[in-house]
């Protein structure tokens, strides 16, 4: 009987498995998505053990000692590994030159974390001071084959290190940033010709990671540790860190703290994807118990009877569960064929690789079920309870339709209409919000400027490549620096009047200011070698003049040459911090080399640029960047964000204005002898569309009254990350209210237009 009446009301049918099919895939896809993000990190077999060291603050680094203070003094802790990133060029040949990116790592790490080692033994290696791992893609791409434990790999044409063993490479996900191998982090020492670094405090630039003992709890000792660290080290004892936090490992991949050689994900991404996706499965319950309600005018004489005859009500909802089930069956069905199609488009969507088809397992099966069944069993109570309540003898006597337009299937309406409201607001502010981080004045020019990272060309060469460079038509300026907008600088921290000051360093050479557009007020003080520049934000901080002539710097007075206006070297959700400048040496290490070009002619200037790297540095790996291109993608997770809810608002418009088509069409149906009626009395096309749709717009404007404060609050809370932000315009809010009011028309007043123009003799015939 049930599918003889899906045969004969197919817009029923088919709008109820659409809509659920459509909601299932986006389960689908968004469930093995977050599944995977919080799955992060938890294929180390000793997971539980394992906590990143950190404290308060935006980056968690340590100097190199820590590790060794750390289990000397603590009985908890079974072994520590310091983390630290590179990425350089291995020499292969005379004329091969490969990049490779790697992880400096004590010998502890691959006891303390799951790699599986194809050559090699994890008790043996990296405990040498130059050895290496590798990683087997790697490996193959270096040598065509694996190599033999021993082989010597050249590093930037001057460290070799010695091959200790190749691990597997990982599929499981990781917080760590994928890398070619990993090497002795002693060997630090040797590449910074750094003597004393496994006593010395100064720099807080390593990762920190411990594995306790099992049964232990290391989190107890955090007083003493802090009191420790207190004790010996400056970061501490001038108040930069004042904690000691020990993350656990499955947790670090969401930490607002980062440390070298990690990516995180944001927790608020995964939240909101879950939350609207919940939203999307609620609407197509609504859809599905609207249209069911709205049908059971067709139904009710086959119920009435039921019940009359001595059926049981809960037998009756029995009947509404398993009817249920069978849409939701046939529709789980088709969106996991359509999640197959869509699953590249959402890896891009949210850069990620889902792999769906490894993830349908018995787990998955079972959760499929449980939800297909959870969905059933809520649909199908919901509507018996509202149709198994009818009265009896009005559906006996024929007078159950003009009855069946209860308000609760308004109120259901209305409900979907409060959640398509505060998406399109929230979608709208999202967008303004990343337009307005893309557009905002940095305080420096972006565009034409490439940055190339810098790992070949030492202080004595610096001049002849510039000169190279120089000759290329197109390219318009050329400056080597130790610190720019793309990395923020160095950062370094001293006591000024007794108080602790936190100041961005960078190494520049006299052409940086004049490239970038950056306004400098100068200060009259004769140029030498010593000199530097104070951005504003400097000035203000360590109280000087506004044109001061020198400032004090680690106990010693330093020549200010120039007030450099502000500038954004960060992105917008942190203000701008002090920040000097200074020559760069030629014996100081140059990070990166900026070439601005002229805007014609842009490939064929950056392929020659590409050539004379190549030839002046014999093959080394380039990595070029356009500064404006690496500036944007400052907010990608905003962008994701925001596009993320584009599209799921979309589909919630499709689902519920499917659903609003359907609930016209029944309507208007029971509304016919009416509209009959009104018509032979002299009612007018425009009155009797006004008297259809009003029944609906009403409850869209309640909705969208509700929608307001609702939006706002959610938008307000997360505006508050953000340093810079766009105005709460009133003018989204009006603009969402009429979309959704557009939207509502657009799928109602078609029905409406054809029952207010036909005949009322037909009208009347029919009834």
């Amino acid at each position: 009987m049930f599918f003889k009446h899906l045969m004969n009301n197919k817009i029923y049918g088919i709008i109820s498995i659409l809509g659920f099919s459509f909601s299932l895939m986006i389960v689908i896809l968004a469930g093995v998505y977050v599944q995977k993000e919080y799955n992060v990190d938890h294929f180390h077999i000793n997971k539980d053990r394992i906590f990143r060291v950190s404290y308060d603050d935006d980056y968690s680094g340590f100097a190199p000692p820590f590790g060794s203070l750390l289990k000397d003094n603590f009985p908890e802790i079974e072994c520590f590994t310091r983390v630290y990133e590179g990425n350089e060029y291995v020499s292969f040949s005379a004329d091969k030159k490969f990049k490779i990116d790697y992880l400096m790592v004590d010998s502890d790490f691959f006891k303390i974390f799951t790699y599986r080692f194809i050559k090699g033994n994890v008790n043996n290696v990296l405990n040498t001071k130059m050895s290496i791992v590798l990683t087997k893609s790697y490996a193959l791409k270096l040598f065509g084959t694996l190599p033999e434990i021993g082989q010597q790999i050249n590093i930037n044409d001057y460290y070799n290190y010695t091959l200790e063993g190749i691990i597997e490479d990982t599929s499981e996900p990781s917080h760590f940033r994928k890398v070619d191998a990993y090497v002795n982090f002693v060997s630090l020492g040797e590449q910074w010709n750094w003597e004393n670094m496994e006593s010395n405090y100064d720099n807080n630039s390593f990762g920190l990671y411990i594995m306790e003992k099992p049964h232990m709890d290391i989190t107890l000792k955090n007083k003493e540790i802090l009191k420790l660290f207190t004790k010996v080290s400056w970061l501490y004892q001038k108040g930069y860190a004042n904690e000691v936090i020990f993350e656990p490992l499955t947790s670090v991949y969401f930490s607002k703290s980062m440390s070298p050689g990690t990516k995180q994900n944001s927790k608020i991404l995964l939240k909101v994807l879950s939350t609207i996706v919940g939203l999307i499965v609620v609407l197509s319950m609504l859809n599905y118990i609207n249209l069911t309600i709205a049908q059971s005018s067709i139904r009710c004489k086959q119920m009435a009877i039921k019940k009359i005859m001595g059926l049981k009500r809960w037998k009756l909802a029995g009947q509404y569960i398993i009817e249920s089930f069978i849409i939701t069956f046939f529709a789980y069905i088709i969106a996991l064929i359509l999640s197959f199609y869509a699953e590249p488009i959402f890896n891009i969507f949210l850069n990620t690789k889902l792999n769906l088809i490894n993830s349908i397992n018995i787990f998955f099966t079972i959760k499929s079920l449980f939800l297909i069944l959870s969905i059933s069993v809520i649909c199908g109570i919901i509507t018996a309870l509202s149709i198994t309540n009818f009265n009896l003898i009005s559906i006996l006597k024929g007078t159950f339709r003009r009855k069946s337009k209860g308000i609760y299937l308004k109120v259901l309406i209305g409900f979907q209409y409060i959640i398509i409201i505060s998406l399109i607001i929230c979608s709208l502010f999202i967008q303004k919000q990343t337009s307005f981080l893309r557009n905002y004045n940095l305080g420096f020019n972006k565009t034409n400027i490439l940055s190339i990272e810098n790992n070949a060309i030492d202080g004595d060469h610096r001049d002849a490549f510039k000169q190279i460079l120089q000759k290329i038509p197109g390219v318009i300026h050329v400056c080597f620096v130790a610190g720019s907008p793309l990395d923020s600088g160095n950062n370094n921290s001293f006591t000024y009047n007794n108080k602790p000051l936190s100041f961005q360093t960078f190494k520049v050479d006299t052409s940086f200011f004049k490239m970038m557009g950056i306004e400098v007020i100068p200060t009259g003080v004769a140029y030498s070698d010593s000199i530097m520049w104070l951005n504003e934000t400097a000035i203000k901080t360590m109280e000087l003049p506004k044109i001061p002539l020198s400032a004090r710097f680690y106990s010693k007075e330093v020549p200010v040459y120039g007030v450099v206006k502000d500038f954004h070297f960060s992105n917008l959700k942190t203000k701008i911090g002090p920040a000097n400048f200074r020559l760069l040496g030629q014996n100081d290490n140059a990070w990166s080399i900026l070439i601005k070009i002229s805007s014609e002619n842009t490939v064929s200037t950056v392929n020659k640029i590409n050539k004379a790297f190549a030839d002046f540095t014999d093959n080394t790996p380039i990595d070029i960047t356009f500064m404006d291109e690496a500036i944007d993608k400052w907010y990608n997770q905003e962008e994701k964000i925001g596009t993320m809810i584009n599209y799921l608002t979309i589909i919630t418009i499709i689902i519920s204005a499917m659903g609003l088509f359907a609930m016209s069409l029944f309507y208007v149906e029971q509304k016919t002898k009416e509209i009959g009626i009104r018509k032979v009395n002299g009612a007018k096309i425009g009155e009797i569309l006004l008297l259809l749709n009003m029944s609906f717009l009403k409850w869209i404007f309640i909705a969208f009254i509700l929608a307001i404060p609702i939006a706002f609050i959610s938008i307000h809370k997360w505006l508050e990350s953000f340093a810079f932000k766009t105005n709460l315009s009133w003018w989204i809010f009006a603009v969402s209210g009429l979309l959704a009011l557009s939207i509502a028309l657009l799928t109602i007043s078609w029905q409406s237009w054809k029952a207010a123009t036909r005949n009322p003799v037909e009208a009347l015939r029919y009834e």
